[in-house]
């Protein structure tokens, strides 16, 4: 665990470590420091000789504090758009990092049959938002709650999965938890994560979501799929189509885009690591 979030120059805490390992054993520590893999001072645990990313880490995660309460009110915004059932924060502010300007990471749980539905009309709400709010809204992945065991199943996702923060919906947060219990072999103590998505609350203003999902005819879940595929074919023109088809999952029941490779990225300096001290990643 230590390796795999030195990759993002993030030292952990002891508690951190304690509650993605599922164990405070600080006799694991000792074994770990004893083989130079690692080093601690304090309450720091680090990749040996990388002491020096502490003051980094203490300045992104002082920055992500002060997002939080955008993040918090991005959510909510989410939470009331029609046919979401789950808003969980991902990425760096997720894990108590952040650098200024940084936009917002969401994964949203969707009503079965409305992933383009909700993917389409949150673009075309973005469109028209002033830059700094439309940044706060960035929603990568989007799971329809009838297929949530997620497809990848690396480290990477193992991470941003136990550390996603349940903002509302604790019900489908609670659910896509279960559907991947894979997900233990990577990060043993993700019981924490579920009893943080247990108590997440519901969205206010249920009765007039309602109301306005018995008004979007079905026909919408299509012509939102196709919009958002001209888009994305003319956008990305420069990549082929079966790079495009990788990097972005256009499913009836998922809708991502990621751009860049970074998980595979993140995977490659995690196991280059373990190899570095004779692990097998």
């Amino acid at each position: 665990m230590v390796l795999y979030f030195d990759v993002f120059r993030h030292p952990l805490r002891r508690d951190e470590l304690a509650a993605l390992c599922g164990t405070a054993s600080e006799e694991a520590v000792a074994e770990a420091r004893a083989s130079g893999a690692i080093d601690v001072d304090g309450v720091w645990v680090f990749r040996a000789g990388r002491g020096g990313d502490r003051t980094r880490r203490q300045e992104r995660s002082l920055e992500a504090e002060r997002q939080w309460g955008r993040a918090r009110r991005a959510a909510a915004v989410l939470a009331a758009a029609p046919f979401v059932r789950g808003v969980l924060v991902t990425g760096g502010l997720s894990k108590l990092s952040a650098e200024p300007g940084g936009d917002v990471d969401f994964m949203l749980l969707v009503e079965p049959g409305r992933v383009w539905t909700v993917k389409a009309g949150l673009h075309a709400a973005r469109r028209v938002l002033p830059g700094p709010l439309r940044e706060s809204l960035c929603t990568n992945y989007l799971l329809s709650t009838d297929a949530l065991a997620l497809p990848q199943r690396s480290m990477f996702h193992a991470v941003e999965l136990a550390t996603a923060v349940p903002m509302f919906g604790s019900q489908a947060c609670s659910a896509l938890l279960r559907a991947n219990p894979w997900m233990g072999a990577r990060v043993p103590g993700q019981a924490f994560a579920l009893a943080r998505a247990e108590a997440a609350p519901n969205a206010p203003g249920a009765a007039i979501r309602e109301r306005v999902e018995a008004m979007v005819p079905t026909a919408v879940e299509r012509a939102g799929a196709r919009a958002i595929d001209r888009l994305w074919e003319r956008r990305y023109a420069w990549l082929s189509a079966s790079e495009r088809a990788r990097r972005f999952q256009r499913g009836v029941a998922v809708a991502t885009n990621h751009l860049h490779d970074y998980s595979g990225w993140v995977n490659a300096e995690y196991a280059r690591r373990c190899a570095a001290v004779g692990l097998l990643e």
